[in-house]
C-alpha cells in the first residue's frame, strides 16, 4: 500500500507545470472541504449527522490535505499517514454503512478533479489527461486503507457487542426476577423492543449445532437471534411474529430441542428458556421441536419427583406379580388405548382380536383398581406409566 510521493515519468516542465496546478488548488482547499461537505450531506447517514458536521470538516480538510500532496509526489507528513485508517475506524463506530462510506469516499475524486480542470488553462488539457490516471489512484489507494480498517474495526465492535450481548443474556437468564435496567439493556445489545414477542428454545449440548444451524437460517431475513450456551444447554431467542404450532415446527424442522412459551417481552425470556429447557430434559431422544402441548404429561410427571415413586407403588404394585410377557401385553394395551381412546384401532395397532383388547384393559383395572376406559383414571395411570422405570 502506497504512501508516499507517487513517481512521475514526464518531463520537468511538465512536472513543474503539475505541481504549480496543484499548489493552485492546494491555495484554496477551503473551497475543496465545502464542496466535498455539501456533496456527501447527500448521502443517507450523513445527511442525518450521523458523522456531526465539524467533524465532517476536519476530516475533508485533512484528506485533501494528504491526497494533494499524493498526487504532487511530495513527501506526506506524519500528522497525515494515518487520516484514513482513522476515518474507517471513526465511521465504523458511528455506524456508517461500508458503501455509503465508500461512496462519499469515492467524491473525493470527483471534488478534486473538478478542482483541477476549473484551475487549470487550456494549455493544461493534455497535461490533466496524462494525469488523470495518478489522481484516481492516490484516491483508490486512499479509499483501501478506509475500508480495510473499516472492516477490522468492525470486526473488533461486532466481538465487544457479542460479548456485550453474553453477559446480558447470562445474567437474564440466571435471574428469577430481571431487573428492568438490565432488561433495557439487553433490549438495545439485541437491537428489540423491550416488549417483543420472542421465540425461546433450548438443546442439549450435542444438539447445539443444529440448533445454531436452525439460527442461521432465521437470522437469515435480517431477524434477530441470539444462541446462547448455558452450560447444560444451548438456548436459542429469536424476534418472532409467527405465532406458535407449524410455524414453530418449519423453523426449527429437524432440531431436538425444546420450545417454551412464546414470551412477551425480555422478561419473561427465562420462564420460556426454563421449561423448555425441561421439555428437553423430560423428552429425550425427540427428533424435532417440542412445545409445551406436546409435553404436558412428562412434564407434569418430571415436576413430581418428590412422589413419584410414591405414585408408581400406589397405582401399579397390583401389576408386580404378573409375569414380565404378560405385564408388557397389558401395558402396551393400556397406553395404545389411551393414545387412541378407540378399541378397534388398539386391535389393529397390537394385531389382535378387539375381546383381546378389551380382556386385557378389564384385567388391568382388576389388578390396580384404575379403568383406563374412564378419563379421570387414564389421567393418573398415564402419569404413573411416566415415572414407571
Amino acid at each position: 500500500m502506497r504512501r508516499g510521493p507517487m513517481p512521475q515519468q514526464f518531463d520537468g516542465a511538465a512536472n513543474g507545470r503539475w505541481t504549480t496546478l496543484v499548489g493552485r488548488l492546494r491555495a484554496d482547499a477551503d473551497a475543496l472541504v465545502t464542496e466535498f461537505v455539501g456533496r456527501v450531506r447527500a448521502i443517507g447517514p450523513y445527511g442525518r449527522g450521523v458523522v456531526p458536521h465539524e467533524v465532517l470538516e476536519a476530516d475533508a480538510d485533512r484528506t485533501f490535505d494528504y491526497l494533494l500532496r499524493r498526487v504532487a509526489g511530495q513527501p506526506v507528513p506524519e500528522r497525515l499517514l494515518d487520516i484514513g485508517p482513522s476515518i474507517g475506524r471513526d465511521r465504523a463506530r458511528r455506524g456508517v454503512p461500508l458503501n455509503d462510506l465508500l461512496t462519499a469516499v469515492r467524491l473525493d475524486f470527483r471534488v478534486l478533479w473538478a478542482g483541477l480542470r476549473e484551475r487549470a488553462e487550456p494549455a493544461d488539457e493534455p497535461l490533466l489527461v496524462s494525469r488523470v490516471e495518478d489522481v484516481w489512484s492516490a484516491v483508490e489507494d486512499y479509499s483501501t486503507q478506509i475500508q480495510v480498517s473499516y472492516q477490522a474495526e468492525a470486526a473488533l465492535l461486532g466481538r465487544e457487542r457479542q460479548g456485550e450481548r453474553t453477559m446480558l443474556v447470562a445474567s437474564l437468564l440466571a435471574g428469577g426476577d430481571p431487573d428492568p435496567d438490565e432488561v433495557e439493556r439487553l433490549a438495545v445489545a439485541l437491537d428489540v423492543a423491550v416488549d417483543a414477542a420472542l421465540l425461546v428454545a433450548a438443546a442439549s449440548a450435542a444438539a447445539g449445532p443444529a440448533l445454531r444451524r436452525a439460527a442461521d437460517g432465521l437470522g437469515a431475513g435480517g431477524r434477530m437471534v441470539h444462541v446462547q450456551s448455558t452450560g447444560r444447554h444451548v438456548v436459542l431467542i429469536a424476534r418472532w411474529e409467527g405465532g406458535t404450532g407449524a410455524p414453530v415446527r418449519a423453523a426449527l424442522a429437524g432440531v431436538p430441542c425444546g420450545v417454551g412459551p412464546l414470551a412477551r417481552g425480555l422478561a419473561h425470556v427465562p420462564r420460556s428458556a426454563r421449561i423448555a429447557g425441561e421439555i428437553v430434559d423430560v423428552c429425550p431422544g425427540v427428533d424435532g421441536p417440542r412445545e409445551l402441548a406436546d409435553a404436558w404429561l412428562p412434564l407434569a410427571a418430571a415436576r413430581m419427583a418428590d412422589t413419584a415413586a410414591d405414585l408408581v407403588e400406589v397405582e401399579l404394585a397390583g401389576l408386580a406379580a404378573v409375569p414380565p410377557r404378560e405385564r408388557e401385553r397389558l401395558l402396551a394395551a393400556v397406553r395404545a388405548y389411551a393414545t387412541t381412546g378407540s378399541v378397534a384401532r388398539v386391535a389393529a395397532r397390537l394385531y389382535c382380536h378387539r375381546n383381546t383388547v378389551l380382556n386385557r384393559l378389564r384385567k388391568f383395572a382388576e389388578l390396580t383398581g384404575r379403568d383406563v376406559t374412564v378419563p379421570a383414571d387414564a389421567a393418573v395411570v398415564l402419569l404413573a406409566l411416566e415415572r414407571l422405570p
